[in-house]
C-alpha cells in the first residue's frame, strides 16, 4: 500500500509538471503602467504573491546583518541568534561528527529544527543520524538572506519543522565579480582563521548564472591552551589528600590503575600501578571517587594532549542558474558541492587490560598472600585500566563531502495560475580514519611472545587504525500548482496551492570490522543502515475575509514506509488594524518522524561525565548506547499570537508569544538522567535497554532510544528595528530578545514533568543587539550577544523531583566590533574583533569548562581579523 502511494505521489508530481507546461503562456510578472511587480515566496508559505500579510513571525537577516556579526561561517551566525535558545552542537575534536554544526530553535533539539536551502531540505549529516543538516557544508559567500520561522510549520514542510524552519536564501541573479579575503588571529593562542571567496554572475536577456565558491580554514583549539581546560590539581576540601575527580580535572583513572576482584569472596581492591611515579604524565591519587578510601588510582593527564575544537578546512561552492525557455516556462537549477576536511585529537587509547598477568611488574598486589589468607580464590580477576601512551595520541581525520543537485521548471499561466516542479538528488558522505588505537589481538600477541606491552616494540604490534564510512542520500520529486479560486468574501481573490512530493532517504554507518567486533581499544560501534520512502500531498490557501483580515489554511498528509502516516493542519490569521499596526495568530499540528539513526543507528560506547546522587561521586562513567526500531513518531501542537507596530516612520516593534508542546518525545536518556531516575525511585528494567549494572570502577550505564515524556515550552520574542539620519551619519538599531516563560519536560527518564527554565544550562533569556553607523565610505558595526544566568547545579531532591542550588552561574555578554572603509573602485577594507573583550566561556560550579557547556558557550576567545573585498 505504501509503495502504491509513493508511486501515485511521483506520478502526481510529474503530472502536475506536464499539465502546467502545456498550458498557454503568460508573462512572469504582472504589468501595469510600465511597472513590473515581482511575485515572491516568503518562508512559511509556498504561495507566491505580491503583497504579504505575515501570519507567523519570521526573523530575517540580510547580507548586511550577517556581515555585521563578523562571522567566518554561517554556523557561527546561527549559533549566536537568540532563537538558538539553549545553544547547539558545534565543531568538536575526536569524533566522526567533529566537523558538524547545527542550529537548535527554541531549545527543542536540532532534529526538530528544519534547515532548508532556497525552500528545499538537504540530506542530513550521516554523523548526526541524517536528522540534522551540517551548516558547515553551506558557503557563507553564497548566502543572501537567512529567514528563521520560529513557529511550527509541519503543515507546509512536513516532518522536523516542529520548532520552526531556518531557510537559507542563496544569492542569485548576481552580475559581476566580487572577491573577499580574510585573516584572523586568536588572542589566547597562536591559532588563526583564514578565508578566500568569490561570487560571479553573468546575465542575459533570458537568464542568469551565478557561481560562488569559498575556502576557509580554522585551527584547532587544544585543552592545554586554555587555563580552564588545562589539567589542574588542587586540594579542594583542605584535607591534605588529592582524590581523582574530586580534586582534579583533565585527569582520567584510565592511566595505570589496577583492580583485583573475586566473584566468590567479593574481595575488591584498586591501586595505582607500581610504575605510576616513573612518568610525569601520570599522577597517583586517592580513590575516594570510587568509594574506596584506602584505594589509589594512577591517573593520566589527557588534557595536555587532547584537542577541544577540531581543525576545519572547508571548500564550498554553489551555483544558481535560470533560463526563460518561453514566456511561461523557466528552467532553473541549484548545485551545491562542499568538502570539509577536519582533524581532531584524543589522548592515547584508554582501554581495559582484562586478565592481566599477576606476575606483571606493574601489579601492586601480593596475589600469593591474598590466596593464602583466603581473601581471594583461584577465580580472582585482575583488570588494568590503562592509557596506552606508547601507542600515541588518537588522531582522527574526517572528510565530509556533500553534493545537492536540483533542476526544474516554473512559470506563470493564464487566469492567476502558476506552477513549479523539480527533481532533486543529494548525497552526503563522511569518511573517518583514526590512527593510534589499541589492537586487542596485538596485545594478546605481545603478551604471548613475552614482549612488554608498554615498550616501543609492544606499541608497534598493538597499533590499530580505525575507519568509518558513512553516507546519507536523498532522491526527491516535487510539483505544485497555484491558482486563483475566486473572491469568496468580497475582499479579494483567494489563492490556493496544491501539490505533491515523494522522496527516499538512505542512511548507512559502516565501521571497520575490528572495531565492530570489539577488537579495538578506544573505539567501538556496530555498523547500521536504514532507508525510508515518503510520499506527501499538501494544500494551502490564502483567504481574504475582509479588507483588514486575511486567513491562511494549510494541510499536509505524509505517508512513511517505516512507521505510518500523519496529517498536519494549520490555521492562521492576520488583522491589519491600521496601516502601521497588524496582529497575527497561528495554530498548527506537527510531527517528527524518528530519525534513521534513532531507528537503525549503530551501538556506541562513550565515557560520559555525570554525578551519582547515591554516592555523590562525579566522574566519567562507561556508557553504552543502542537504538530502537519500534519507535513511534512525535506529535506536536504549536500556538502563537503577536503583532507588528511601526510606531514611528522607519521604526518597527514586533512582539510574539508562542507555545510548542511535543508528545511521545523520542529520547536517549543521558548518563546523568539515568542516575537521577534510579535515585528518584524509577525501576530500571534491563529489558528496556535503559539500566545500570556493576559498582565502583565496574559500573556501566546503558541507554536506548525510546518514546517517553513531553516537551512543553512557552516564551515571548521582542524584535526592534529602526534607523535615523543625523548630520554625523546614519544610525541603525536592531535587537531581538527571546524570553522563555517556561520549559516543561520530564525531569529525568520516566520522572515527573517539571518546569526546568533557569535550571542549570536552561537560561531563560537570550538577546542580540546590533548598532550600526555609516557616513560616506566609513561604517562601524557593533553586535552585542547576551545569554542570561542560570542555576549552577541541578540535583535530585528527596521527593523525586529536580531542585536548584539557589546559586547562579554568571550571565555571558560578548561584543563584536568592526570598522569598514569602502573606497568603491579600490575595494573595501574591514578590520574587527569577535569577542572584543576576550570573555571566557561560563564555567561550571567547579570552575570547569564542562562538556555540557560546549553547546551554549564558545571557548575561542578574542579573534582579531582583517578582511579585504573588491567588486568588478
Amino acid at each position: 500500500m505504501k509503495k502504491n502511494l509513493l508511486s501515485v505521489a511521483v506520478k502526481g508530481a510529474v503530472g502536475l509538471t506536464a499539465a502546467a507546461v502545456m498550458v498557454p503562456v503568460m508573462p512572469a510578472f504582472a504589468q501595469g503602467d510600465a511597472t513590473l511587480v515581482e511575485e515572491l515566496v516568503v518562508t512559511g508559505s509556498r504561495i507566491k504573491r505580491t503583497n504579504f500579510d505575515q501570519s507567523a513571525q519570521v526573523v530575517s537577516m540580510d547580507r548586511a546583518d550577517i556581515e555585521a556579526t563578523g562571522s567566518l561561517m554561517i554556523s557561527d551566525t546561527l549559533r549566536a541568534t537568540p532563537l538558538n535558545s539553549l545553544g547547539s552542537f558545534n565543531e568538536r575534536s575526536g569524533s566522526s561528527a567533529q566537523s558538524n554544526a547545527t542550529v537548535d530553535l527554541r531549545g527543542l533539539g536540532s532534529q526538530r529544527s528544519l534547515v532548508m536551502v532556497n525552500g528545499r531540505r538537504l540530506p542530513g549529516s550521516p554523523n548526526l543520524g541524517a536528522a540534522s543538516v551540517n551548516l558547515n557544508m553551506i558557503p557563507m559567500t553564497a548566502v543572501e538572506r537567512i529567514d528563521i520561522l520560529a513557529d511550527g510549520a509541519s503543515a507546509v514542510y512536513g516532518s522536523d519543522a516542529v520548532a520552526g524552519v531556518v531557510n537559507l536564501m542563496m544569492r542569485e541573479n548576481f552580475e559581476g565579480l566580487e572577491f573577499t579575503a580574510r585573516r584572523g588571529e586568536r588572542s589566547n593562542d597562536d591559532g588563526i582563521e583564514e578565508s578566500f571567496g568569490f561570487i560571479s554572475g553573468i546575465t542575459s536577456d533570458r537568464g542568469n548564472v551565478t557561481f560562488a565558491a569559498e575556502y576557509n580554514r580554522r585551527d584547532p583549539i587544544f585543552d592545554a591552551d586554555r587555563d580552564y581546560t588545562a589539567a589542574w590539581v588542587r586540594d579542594n576540601n583542605g584535607d591534605g589528600r588529592i582524590d581523582s575527580y574530586l580534586d582534579t580535572d583533565g585527569y582520567s583513572y584510565y592511566g595505570k590503575s589496577i583492580q583485583i576482584s573475586d566473584p566468590n569472596t567479593k574481595y575488591y581492591d584498586i591501586q595505582a600501578a607500581n610504575s605510576c611515579g616513573n612518568d610525569s604524565a601520570f599522577l597517583e591519587t586517592g580513590a575516594l571517587a570510587f568509594n574506596e578510601p584506602e584505594g589509589t588510582l594512577c591517573n593520566y593527564n589527557y588534557a595536555n594532549v587532547a584537542a577541544n575544537k577540531a581543525e576545519l578546512n572547508r571548500v564550498n561552492t554553489f551555483l544558481s542558474a535560470n533560463y526563460d525557455i518561453s514566456e511561461s516556462v523557466e528552467f532553473f537549477t541549484n548545485i551545491l558541492f562542499s568538502k570539509v576536511d577536519s582533524f581532531g585529537r584524543y589522548a592515547p587509547p584508554a582501554a581495559k587490560w582484562e586478565d592481566m598477568p599477576a606476575d606483571y611488574s606493574d601489579v601492586p598486589f601480593d596475589v600469593d598472600a591474598l590466596l593464602a589468607s583466603g581473601d581471594i580464590t583461584e577465580d580472582y580477576e585482575i583488570t588494568g585500566y590503562y592509557r596506552w601512551t606508547n601507542i600515541g595520541p588518537r588522531d582522527n581525520f574526517v572528510t565530509d563531502t556533500q553534493y545537492d543537485f536540483t533542476a526544474g521548471f516554473r512559470g506563470d499561466l493564464p487566469n492567476g495560475m502558476s506552477y513549479e516542479t523539480y527533481a532533486q538528488k543529494g548525497r552526503y558522505e563522511s569518511k573517518e580514519n583514526g590512527n593510534y588505537y589499541l589492537s586487542y589481538p596485538g596485545l594478546d600477541y605481545v603478551l604471548a611472545e613475552g614482549i612488554d606491552p608498554l615498550s616501543a616494540e609492544g606499541a608497534t604490534n598493538m597499533r590499530a587504525t580505525t575507519s568509518q564510512d558513512n553516507f546519507t542520500s536523498l532522491s526527491k520529486v516535487y510539483g505544485h500548482l497555484q491558482f486563483d479560486a475566486g473572491d469568496w468574501f468580497g475582499a479579494g481573490e483567494t489563492i490556493v496551492l496544491s501539490g505533491a512530493e515523494a522522496y527516499q532517504i538512505e542512511y548507512a554507518n559502516q565501521y571497520d570490522a575490528a572495531s565492530e567486533a570489539g577488537l579495538v581499544g578506544g573505539s567501538s560501534g556496530n555498523s547500521a543502515a536504514g532507508e525510508r520512502d515518503v510520499a506527501a500531498v499538501f494544500a494551502e490557501a490564502i483567504i481574504p475575509v475582509t479588507d483588514m483580515i486575511e486567513m491562511n489554511a494549510a494541510v499536509r498528509y505524509d505517508d512513511y514506509s517505516d512507521f505510518g502516516s500523519n496529517v498536519a493542519p494549520s490555521l492562521s490569521a492576520t488583522y491589519n488594524v491600521t496601516d502601521t499596526l497588524s496582529l497575527r495568530a497561528r495554530a498548527g499540528k506537527g510531527f517528527r518522524a524518528p530519525a534513521l539513526d534513532e531507528l537503525y543507528g549503530p551501538s556506541a560506547f562513550s565515557a560520559e561525565s555525570a554525578t551519582d546522587p547515591a554516592s555523590g561521586v562525579s566522574r566519567q562513567w562507561d556508557t553504552y548506547y543502542s537504538t530502537n526500531e519500534d519507535l513511534d513518531a512525535e506529535t506536536s501542537t504549536s500556538l502563537s499570537i503577536g503583532g507588528n507596530w511601526e510606531f514611528v516612520s522607519g521604526w518597527n516593534l514586533d512582539v510574539g508569544v508562542w507555545n510548542v508542546e511535543v508528545e511521545d518525545v523520542i529520547v536517549q536518556p543521558s548518563t546523568q538522567e539515568i542516575f537521577w531516575a534510579r535515585a528518584g525511585g524509577v525501576e530500571l528494567d534491563p529489558s528496556t535497554g535503559i539500566y545500570i549494572t556493576g559498582s565502583g570502577a565496574d559500573t556501566e550505564v546503558f541507554s536506548k532510544t525510546t518514546n517517553a515524556g513531553i516537551l512543553d515550552v512557552t516564551g515571548v520574542d521582542v524584535k526592534l528595528d529602526g534607523g535615523f539620519d543625523t548630520e554625523f551619519g546614519m544610525i541603525t538599531v536592531g535587537g531581538l530578545v527571546s524570553q522563555q516563560l517556561s520549559y516543561e519536560k520530564d525531569a529525568f527518564y520516566l520522572g515527573p514533568v517539571q518546569d526546568v527554565s533557569t535550571f542549570n544550562l536552561y537560561p531563560d533569556m537570550r538577546g542580540q543587539f546590533i548598532l550600526g553607523w555609516s557616513m560616506g565610505m566609513h561604517a562601524v558595526d557593533l553586535t552585542v550577544d547576551y545569554v542570561a544566568a542560570h542555576d549552577e547545579l541541578t540535583e535530585i531532591a528527596d521527593n523525586g523531583t529536580l531542585s536548584k542550588s539557589g546559586e547562579d552561574l554568571d550571565d555571558w555578554t560578548t561584543l563584536n566590533l568592526s570598522y569598514r572603509l569602502d573606497t568603491e573602485s579600490l575595494g573595501s577594507i574591514k578590520v574587527g574583533a569577535r569577542n572584543l573583550t576576550n570573555e571566557d566561556p561560563v564555567l561550571d560550579k567547579d570552575g570547569k569548562y564542562a562538556r555540557e557547556h560546549f553547546n551554549l558557550y564558545d571557548n575561542t576567545g578574542r579573534m582579531v581579523y582583517a578582511e579585504y573585498s573588491v567588486a568588478f
